[in-house]
């Protein structure tokens, strides 16, 4: 830790080596540097200068899910956004949901107001900014990026609108990741539809996600994307991989896909784990499996993520 650097903001409450592993789904992971939640977008700004004027990584945390945070943890600030960023405002079938709004959340208030659209949401554990970023869906081929009207980013100083013609959404991408920007708030464009289907469609969703995936035990999500044509869990059994385990962590039994440990897993059990899993369907298919879940860490990424964007 760099004990010359001056105190936060004023009024910005700023933890110093706060464990991450409290923040993730995972449950895996060393602390940051500095952490913060801000309470409003002014605390947001004035974060983010104060990290700027004193060349401090800034990365936001989401919901937690979909990264793996090194062992070591992280330098610089890490920033949650769940206060600041955390309304949610239905204005016909258009709603602003700000970063911090968690997607199963999400889907249940537009439930409420007959507005369907984000049925597929209610299954996803994560928050609205991390879902633009990678454009989060389900298998059928629904994601965020078809409902997206426009974005609200903080861009350095500035906070500006994205329109829709501004964004590219691809699969499990967007031209938000890694852009730089920290996402806001979104509008998405929903639709009417009678409350009745879109409960039922919930809970055929929640039933089969449920039944398909180790929601009971700590893990981060999809491990990698599906291939073209293809998917990664299929690929993965295929191949040989359920059950596979380095150190803690191991391939989940219930879905490939999956990487699950029993409370003692390091991150680099799980790299090292992925690493395998690569090797194996590369061996058996040809297929190059590139990670959907992201790596936290100072310094080159683990040989599992060497590839990924």
């Amino acid at each position: 830790m760099n004990a010359n650097l001056p105190p936060a903001p004023a009024g910005v409450a700023l933890l110093r080596e706060e464990p991450l592993a409290r923040h993730t789904y995972l449950r895996i992971g060393g602390p940051a540097e500095y952490f913060a939640t801000p309470t409003d977008l002014d605390e947001l700004a004035a974060l983010v200068t104060w990290a700027r004027a004193h060349k401090l990584d800034t990365r936001v945390l989401g919901g937690g899910s979909n990264i793996v945070v090194a062992d070591e943890g992280v330098r610089g600030l890490v920033i949650s956004l769940r206060r600041a960023c955390d309304t949610t405002r239905f204005d016909g079938d258009l709603v602003r949901a700000g970063a911090g709004v968690m997607l199963p959340a999400l889907a249940r208030a537009a439930a409420e107001h007959d507005l369907g659209g984000l049925e597929f949401a209610i299954g996803i554990p994560g928050c609205i900014g991390g879902a633009l970023q990678s454009n989060a869906g389900v298998g059928d081929g629904r994601d965020i990026g078809t409902l997206v009207e426009s974005v609200d980013v903080l861009d350095g100083d500035t906070r500006r609108s994205l329109s829709r013609a501004a964004l590219t959404f691809g699969y499990r991408t967007s031209s938000l990741r890694g852009s730089g920007l920290i996402v806001l708030e979104a509008a998405l464009r929903l639709h009417e539809r009678p409350r009745a289907q879109i409960d039922a469609d919930m809970q055929r969703l929640l039933g089969a996600r449920q039944a398909s995936q180790p929601t009971a035990e700590p893990n981060a999500g999809s491990m990698f994307r599906n291939p073209p044509g293809d998917y990664a869990g299929r690929v993965i059994e295929a191949a040989g991989g359920k059950g596979m385990a380095v150190g803690a962590a191991r391939v989940s039994l219930l879905h490939a896909n999956f990487i699950v440990h029993d409370g003692s897993a390091r991150a680099a059990d799980v790299a090292a784990l992925m690493l395998e899993v690569q090797a194996r369907v590369r061996a058996a298919f040809a297929i190059d499996l590139v990670p959907e879940v992201e790596w936290w860490g100072d310094g080159s990424p683990p040989l599992a993520f060497a590839g990924a964007s």
